[in-house]
């Protein structure tokens, strides 16, 4: 994969007529002199906007360009200054594959900015032919993603399957570009403050920088990491799926005043343990497995279907006795159904009161850690406190939990916290305890108050019976093979669907296993040989080039690369304050051309280009810049594109490129001027 930068133009059309520039670069090192503020950042930042880059550098989406190419300009062979009245950047790049494409995007102009025109060939320089033009967007959401977003074709035309990352909140986004470019464009601003690079942070992604680099070098731990996140999301939908088919069966238990035993809120792989999972249906105080019950009705449901149905007359005397057994019961039920309700009144009330005292627990651990933690920054708490009051309840003590005695020992505050912990530990234990009890009570409250309509039922029928024709048949003898009838069905039913949902449990149960092993399969190795190879050489190519310009601080050779995020390190340790202004931004050349310069021996996703806008900061030392060009000159024969922007010194400039193969691209004056 490559992008390499053919030629930029930048025009301007005003009242007195058009100003621009035209440059094209050249493969290998390309340096890009003028004095300054004669342009050279303005031409640079042309490449980003040309490629909708511009929030690299700010999420404000701020055009990058100065107002030379936005607002106004002045004519220098006239004095006199001009309104820019429509503006525009192109740019014409070529990727690995020979493919040349030319994008335009306006300014100043009466399209919107966030178009972006794509033509395909070298329409800047050969503009003679005709080419297919078409128009994609940038800055808006699906810039990256959509078939007319204008990053998705450039990443597809650079050769790059950009990876998906997670954000700090755990969804799911892309590593954009964006967040990659930083890598291999120094702007002269913030560039060059931060190493490895200023990675924008508000695309809320989870280690952005890491993420770029393990990009950049095509490390397979990116892959893994990929992989272990996917794992995690996949775990969780194994749960989320689990306890919805759980909440499945407890609501078909529900239906016939039921509640399922043998089956866990974590997923298992055990098919047997599944298997084992049933169903209690509650009958009275008692709770009876529902295939149990089942048989029981089928066979008194059978007992009734042989014999014909009884008379009135045949009945009548069993059914004095019925009712004033059912009458005695119904009562019975009544009271246990008013016992059940005043029960869960005394669980609400209790539940309540634990709340109140959880939230008490809360506030009380809350104060006492901010007094730890303004006692740990120095305070003595008395502007916070005071020192014979309760930080909690501001009740006269005398800074003791225990009895208040003179010359009892007081209790620390991490004590205190301990207690409190422990306490609301306890709290929280009860407030589950309560909440199942509540759910116990309901289930068993709504089996009574079935029992009591069943009994209910069966009285008036019982009753109608007495004051019915001797001759008619029973309707109680009818009514209770009706109930019975509708019982069992809806026993059978819920057995039914209860089996169905237990089958789709065992499918779950193979998912789970096959995510465990899955998980058991991944190394434990973040990194692959391969990746740690890749490691060692960058390793090398930064050491070699921070000792080739003149790093003095210490031992180039003392420099090493974090496993964890990729910064450079010295023996375990961050590089950080330690270091000279021109040493840090050696260090930052050292590094970036390292990425690149590792292209060469291994599979990377480098595209083979870097861009410094004013390499010579914090006046390094001259040798060092030689050093530099000398280095980044030796793209050429890679196939690889360095493009430097800098007001060094023209005469001494010259000399160090005397011997160095690159394209001088000097301009005296102003770059953008009248054509």
């Amino acid at each position: 994969m490559r992008l390499r930068f053919r030629h930029i133009r930048l025009r301007a059309e005003t009242s007195a007529g058009t100003f621009g520039a035209d440059i094209s670069f050249a493969p290998g090192l390309n340096v890009l002199w003028a004095d300054n503020t004669m342009g050279k950042s303005t031409c640079l930042q042309g490449l980003l906007y040309a490629l909708g880059l511009e929030r690299m550098l700010s999420p404000r989406r701020e055009i990058p360009l100065t107002y030379v190419m936005t607002s106004y300009l002045d004519d220098p062979e006239t004095g006199q200054r001009h309104d820019v009245l429509q503006s525009s950047v192109w740019l014409e790049i070529e990727n690995a594959s020979g493919d040349i494409i030319t994008a335009q995007r306006g300014i100043v102009s009466s399209s919107d900015r966030k178009l972006v025109s794509i033509f395909n060939g070298p329409l800047l320089t050969q503009p003679s032919q005709y080419y297919r033009r078409r128009d994609y967007f940038v800055l808006d959401p699906g810039a990256a993603q959509r078939e007319a977003g204008f990053h998705r074709m450039l990443a597809d035309f650079i050769g790059w399957s950009l990876p998906t990352v997670r954000r700090f909140d755990g969804s799911e986004t892309m590593l954009y570009l964006e967040t990659i470019f930083p890598l291999l464009y120094v702007e002269q601003k913030s560039g060059w403050s931060s190493l490895p690079a200023a990675f924008p942070t508000y695309f809320q992604i989870r280690d952005v920088g890491r993420r770029a680099v393990e990009f950049m070098l095509a490390l397979d731990t990116h892959d893994l990491e990929a992989r272990r996140q996917q794992l995690e999301l996949e775990f969780a939908a194994s749960k989320a799926a689990w306890l919805a088919k759980r909440d499945e069966l407890l609501s078909i238990a529900r239906v016939v005043n039921g509640r399922v035993e043998g089956l866990g809120s974590t997923p298992t792989i055990s098919v047997e343990e599944i298997e084992r999972a049933y169903m209690l249906v509650a009958v009275g105080e008692d709770w009876r497995p529902l295939e149990e019950l089942a048989s029981a009705l089928r066979t008194r449901l059978a007992h009734l279907s042989q014999a014909d149905t009884p008379s009135v007359e045949d009945v009548a005397s069993e059914a004095v006795v019925e009712i004033q057994a059912l009458t005695e019961a119904a009562a019975a039920q009544n009271a246990r159904r008013s016992a059940l309700f005043r029960a869960r009144q005394t669980e609400v009330l209790q539940k309540a009161s634990i709340v109140r005292r959880l939230t008490a627990l809360e506030e009380d651990l809350q104060k006492n850690k901010d007094a730890q933690k303004l006692r740990d920054l120095g305070s003595t708490l008395a502007d916070t406190f005071a020192p014979e009051q309760c930080p909690t309840c501001a009740q006269p003590i005398a800074d003791t939990l225990l009895a208040q005695r003179v010359g009892a020992e007081i209790m620390p505050l991490e004590d205190n916290i301990r207690y409190i912990n422990a306490q609301r530990g306890i709290f929280q234990r009860l407030h589950k305890q309560a909440e199942g009890a509540m759910a116990d009570i309901d289930r068993e409250f709504v089996a009574a108050t079935a029992e009591v309509n069943e009994t209910s039922a069966r009285l008036r029928a019982l009753k109608a019976d007495l004051v019915a024709p001797s001759h008619r048949p029973s309707v109680a003898a009818i009514e209770e093979r009706i109930r019975i009838e509708a019982r069992l069905q809806a026993l059978e039913e819920a057995q039914q669907r209860f089996e169905q949902q237990k089958g789709n449990l065992v499918a779950l149960a193979a998912q789970h296993a096959e995510l465990l092993a899955a998980k058991i399969a991944l190394p434990t190795d973040r990194f692959t040989a391969q990746d740690r190879t890749k490691i060692a050489r960058l390793e090398t190519l930064i050491r070699e080039q921070a000792a080739e310009y003149g790093f003095s601080t210490f031992p180039a050779t003392d420099l090493d690369i974090s496993e964890d995020n990729f910064r450079p390190h010295k023996e375990g340790f961050e590089i950080g304050f330690e270091l000279s202004a021109s040493d840090a931004i050696r260090l930052k050349w050292a590094y970036q051309l390292a990425l690149l310069e590792l292209g060469r021996t291994h599979r990377t996703n480098h595209p083979g280009f870097v861009v410094f806008d004013e390499p010579q900061q914090q006046k390094t030392a001259k040798v060092s810049f030689a050093s530099l060009l000398k280095r980044a000159s030796k793209a050429k024969a890679a196939g690889q594109q360095v493009i430097f922007a800098t007001s060094e010194d023209r005469d001494e400039l010259e000399r160090f490129l005397a011997t160095v193969d690159c394209q001088l691209l000097a301009f005296e004056g102003r770059i953008v001027r009248r054509l």
